[in-house]
């Protein structure tokens, strides 16, 4: 990985280096690039379509998109709604990892940073999967190398390992080791506090990248605390909503969003549902799902509101991507918006797969 500055270790800018005080990066041409890209999203009609369709049927309409690459290549190795879904994955690395070839300087810093996100929830898949011993081609299905590592790398770690211990034990070395480590005891009894370290880990090493000392870097940090805000307020609800403790939750809560201290204390410290919800009027997110929170009651889910909260990060990183069109925000905007059509095509694979509805199925998308 590149050298990384703290605030410590920032060269004075009188320095040879003094230029790393500020933003380097080749932001116009990235941003060209991403935005010849974002042509190639599937729009909300699209969507439609596929949901009339069978797994056949959407396997020739992939084969026929910006997939064909990675339906060619695996048809002669799988079939159905496996061929589809090891497409997906293979599709999003090649997109992200292209990005990332475009960068240089900082933003190829902050964009490698932000795409570990990837290496997390690979962990977490293949964890989770070991201790279901789920089988090797299960796991890998949810598995990408859209991350810091490829895809062999995964691969190996999947196919060399049976339990969770030992999957812990193939990936010493891994940037996330030193977290990952402690779980050999813990994950069997609480793997959903295991899975929520990781996701500190990973954002305090996010935040930790890059400097906040010009324009472009500081625009990227405004966006990660508002996608840790987002991260925080779907487990207080899902946390309140299972009556968890609010001393157990209070660790589940990321460092570094921007939701005022007394609040979040407030939020977290809650007695009941109920008045959590009468809480959460006070954060300017509440405008956003206040019409929807008597969905929670009537359906007995919370996955309407959770959308909602998604679908409206998804409209403010796109917002925010047009009034600073030449910063790191574009291209966010775009990784955000792939890695969505991804999700959104593997839930309609799997949900066909299960015999839902197609309007169970629209509900479970999010889309803009």
């Amino acid at each position: 990985m590149k050298q990384v500055y703290t605030d410590e270790s920032i060269p004075s800018i009188f320095s040879s280096k003094r230029l790393s005080l500020f933003s380097s990066g080749n932001y116009p041409y990235v941003c060209a690039r991403v935005r010849a890209k974002r042509a190639f999203l599937l729009p909300y009609d699209t969507y439609r379509k596929i949901l009339l369709m069978d797994i056949y049927e959407i396997t020739r309409f992939l084969g026929e998109s910006s997939y064909k690459k990675e339906i060619n290549e695996l048809e002669l190795k799988t079939t159905g709604h496996h061929l589809i879904e090891f497409a997906l994955n293979r599709n999003i690395a090649a997109v992200y990892q292209q990005i990332l070839g475009y960068c240089e300087g900082d933003l190829n810093t902050m964009l490698s940073a932000y795409l570990q996100r990837e290496d997390i929830l690979n962990i977490k898949a293949i964890l989770r999967g070991k201790s279901y011993n789920a089988r090797p081609e299960e796991i890998l299905k949810a598995v990408r190398s859209s991350g810091k590592y490829p895809e062999e790398y995964w691969q190996d770690i999947v196919q060399k390992s049976k339990t969770v211990q030992e999957t812990i034990e193939l990936l010493k070395g891994n940037d996330y080791y030193e977290t990952i480590k402690t779980f050999v005891k813990d994950w069997e009894l609480h793997p959903a506090e295991c899975e929520n370290e990781l996701e500190q880990a990973y954002y305090r090493l996010l935040l930790n990248s890059v400097h906040s000392r010009s324009e472009p870097n500081r625009l990227f940090l405004e966006f990660i605390r508002e996608e840790i805000n987002l991260v925080n307020i779907k487990t207080l609800f899902m946390a309140k909503y299972e009556s968890v403790e609010s001393d157990r939750l209070r660790t589940m809560i990321i460092a570094g969003g921007n939701i005022p201290e007394k609040t979040m204390q407030h939020l977290i410290n809650a007695p009941d549902f109920k008045l959590f919800l009468e809480e959460i009027q006070k954060i300017s997110e509440y405008q956003i799902i206040r019409d929807t929170i008597e969905t929670i009651e009537q359906t007995g889910s919370l996955s309407h509101v959770i959308r909602i909260l998604e679908k409206d990060h998804l409209t403010k990183a796109t917002k925010k991507s047009y009034l600073y069109p030449l910063s790191i925000l574009p291209i966010l905007d775009y990784i955000i918006r792939k890695r969505i059509e991804i999700e959104n095509l593997r839930i309609i694979i799997q949900a066909k797969e299960k015999g839902l509805s197609e309007q169970a199925i629209k509900e479970l998308l999010v889309v803009s």
